[in-house]
C-alpha cells in the first residue's frame, strides 16, 4: 500500500501489525514501514529486506507491505494487488509499474492485476479546495496541484482497465495536457482560483531556481554563483537539518544510530547554535524539539 503522507503510511502500518502481525512487513521479526524518516543505515535495511520480500526471488506468501514514495523508486518491486493514495496520472502510473513486474505463476486469486486508488469520501474534490483542505486529507500537502489530481480521477473513472505500457501516454495526456486542466479550472471561482494560485506558486518557485542556477554553457572556470542572499537548497523550500548525535541512539532493527535527517516542517524553531542531546534509549532533543525514533521512523514528540 502507498500513502501520501506519513502519517496516513503509519496509520495503516500499525493497524497490519496490531491485527494481522503475521502479514506485516517486518526487519528483523520487527514490524515496520518503508518511508523517508529513517535513518541512512536503516533506509538501507529497509530497502534490502523490501526486495528479499517483494522482489523478483520472493517467496510466495501473504505479506502487506506499507510505504510513501520512496517505494515508487530504485526499488524491484513484484506486487500482486496494489493498494494506492490518489496521486497525479504520472506518479500513479509510476506506482502501478511495482505491480505484476515479473512473470509469476503463483499469485493465486491475485493472478489478475488489479489496483484499488483512494480517494477522499466526498468524490467532488472542489470541496478540498479550501485552505488546508486537501492536506487534511493527505491530498494537497505532497501534490498540492487539485486540478491535476481532479483530472486524473475523471480519467481513471473512464478508463477502468489499463494496459502498461501501452496506455501510458494516452493517460498521461488526458490527465496532464494544458487543455484537460484549463478545462477544470473553468467550472467555477474555487476551481480557478485554485488553479491561478498553483500558477502563481509554480512561477515563484521557478523564479527562484533561476536566480540561483548555474550558467553551464560558460567554461567551469569562470562559473560562479548569483549573489543572493539565501540559502541554496536541493529542493525548492526544503531545509531538512542533518544532524550528528553526540552519543548514539538505539536503531529498532538492532545496532545503533549516530546520524539523522530532520525533514523541514519537523525542525522549524531549531536555532543554528542548538546542539542535540541524546535523552533517552531512542530519544533526543535540539532547542525547544523533542524527537523519538522507532519501527516508524522519526517523529516530533514536541
Amino acid at each position: 500500500m502507498v500513502r501520501n503522507s506519513v502519517a496516513g503510511a503509519v496509520a495503516v502500518a500499525q493497524a497490519v501489525a496490531a491485527r494481522a502481525p503475521e502479514l506485516a512487513f517486518a526487519v528483523e521479526g520487527v514490524p515496520t514501514l518503508h518511508h523517508g524518516r529513517f535513518a541512512r543505515d536503516d533506509r538501507q535495511r529497509l530497502d534490502e529486506a523490501v526486495e528479499q520480500a517483494f522482489g523478483k526471488r520472493r517467496h510466495a506468501r501473504g505479506q502487506v507491505l506499507v510505504g510513501m514514495q520512496t517505494l515508487e523508486k530504485s526499488l524491484d518491486i513484484d506486487a500482486d494487488f496494489l493498494v494506492t493514495d490518489l496521486a497525479p496520472i504520472d506518479v500513479l502510473l509510476q506506482r502501478i509499474g511495482r505491480l505484476h513486474r515479473h512473470r509469476r505463476y503463483d499469485r493465486g486469486a491475485f493472478a489478475p492485476a488489479r489496483v484499488l486508488v483512494l480517494r477522499s469520501a466526498a468524490r467532488d474534490l472542489s470541496v478540498l479546495l479550501g485552505k488546508g483542505g486537501g492536506a487534511r486529507h493527505g491530498l494537497g500537502s505532497v501534490y498540492p496541484n487539485l486540478v491535476q489530481l481532479e483530472a486524473t480521477l475523471r480519467v481513471l473513472e473512464q478508463s477502468p482497465e489499463i494496459v502498461i505500457p501501452r496506455d501510458n501516454r494516452r493517460l498521461v495526456e488526458r490527465a496532464l495536457h494544458p487543455d484537460a486542466l484549463a478545462a477544470i479550472s473553468a467550472e467555477g471561482a474555487a476551481w480557478h482560483n485554485h488553479a491561478a494560485e498553483r500558477a502563481g506558486g509554480e512561477l515563484a518557485s521557478a523564479e527562484a531556481a533561476r536566480r540561483i542556477a548555474l550558467d553551464l554553457s560558460q567554461p567551469f572556470r569562470t562559473l560562479t554563483f548569483a549573489d543572493v542572499e539565501e540559502a541554496v537548497v536541493t529542493r525548492l523550500g526544503a531545509r531538512d537539518l542533518l544532524i550528528d548525535l553526540p552519543d548514539p541512539i538505539a536503531s529498532p532493527f538492532g545496532g545503533a544510530i549516530t546520524r539523522i535527517a530532520i525533514p523541514a516542517h519537523l525542525a522549524r524553531g531549531i536555532g543554528a547554535c542548538d546542539e542535540p542531546r541524546v535523552t533517552g534509549p531512542a530519544t533526543f532533543e535540539i532547542g525547544a524539539r523533542r524527537y523519538d525514533y522507532d519501527q516508524w521512523g522519526l517523529h516530533a514528540l514536541r
